[in-house]
């Protein structure tokens, strides 16, 4: 065998050892590196028009959400970003009463998510979610299915989802057997975002406005109580040039 041919073979085993070495990270890092991957364009479960239909059995893991490491949770369909939402029907049965977490990118400017971050005290109370960045947060949905007197814990449930798990708040792993139809669509983004304080203090200015209306009717009451009054004097200045004009035609 040639020098050439000996590196040549030593190269391609070398990025062979790479790949492999590369993919086991990711099915070792789970959930984490499916995130990661989505973010940056990877592959996120089907194309924009395109039709998901997938059936298979999962088992749970660390949650990768900051703050939500205590949690476990298996993917059943990964993070999409780029602008499209799946819309299904996913039926599971689990080997412990699983909650089903659809995750929806929540995309906001700096005023929307200021007048969010305001009203955490405030009147609209707090959302849950996870920041991606800056600008972005998944809006994190929890369904628990009423399991009621069935053996197994199992559900089907219709969803709109960027991203679909199986979960367990108290962190109990757990597998699941599923079976997954759904729709990859376009989506818009529409928010419509108001200022706690602001409407509140609209609404106190339309009560006072309202007091003033109030007085300003009190007012015009008066002014006409004040026309009746003058009213009256016109009747009797009536009956004056009325007299006046009896002896105008007595005089006569």
């Amino acid at each position: 065998m040639s020098i050439a041919q000996s590196k040549r073979k030593l190269i391609a085993a070398t990025a062979l050892f790479i790949a492999v070495g590369s993919l086991t990270g990711a099915i070792a890092t789970g959930g984490a590196a499916t995130v990661s991957y989505a973010q940056q364009g990877g592959d996120q479960g089907g194309q924009q028009g395109g039709r998901i239909v997938r059936e298979g059995t999962v088992t749970s893991s660390q949650d990768p959400l900051p703050g939500h490491e205590e949690h476990q949770r298996a993917t059943i369909l990964p993070l999409r970003t780029d602008g499209s939402i799946y819309t299904g029907v996913l039926t599971y049965t689990a080997t412990e009463p699983v909650e089903v977490v659809v995750l929806n990118v929540q995309n906001l400017n700096a005023t929307e998510q200021s007048i969010l971050n305001a009203t955490e005290d405030g009147g609209f109370g707090t959302l849950l979610t996870s920041r991606l960045d800056n600008r972005t947060s998944l809006a994190i949905t929890i369904i628990t299915p009423p399991y009621g007197d069935s053996p197994v814990p199992s559900a089907s449930i219709p969803f709109v989802a960027n991203a679909l798990w199986l979960h367990t708040l108290d962190g109990t792993p757990f597998a699941a057997s599923y079976a997954v139809s759904a729709q990859v669509v376009p989506a818009e983004t529409m928010n419509s975002i108001s200022n706690a304080t602001a409407a509140v203090t609209e609404e106190a200015g339309g009560d006072e406005g309202g007091a003033d209306g109030a007085a300003a009717t009190t007012t015009t009451t008066t002014d006409a109580g004040d026309e009746v009054d003058d009213g009256d004097e016109g009747a009797d200045g009536a009956a004056n040039a009325t007299d006046t004009d009896a002896e105008d035609v007595d005089g006569a």
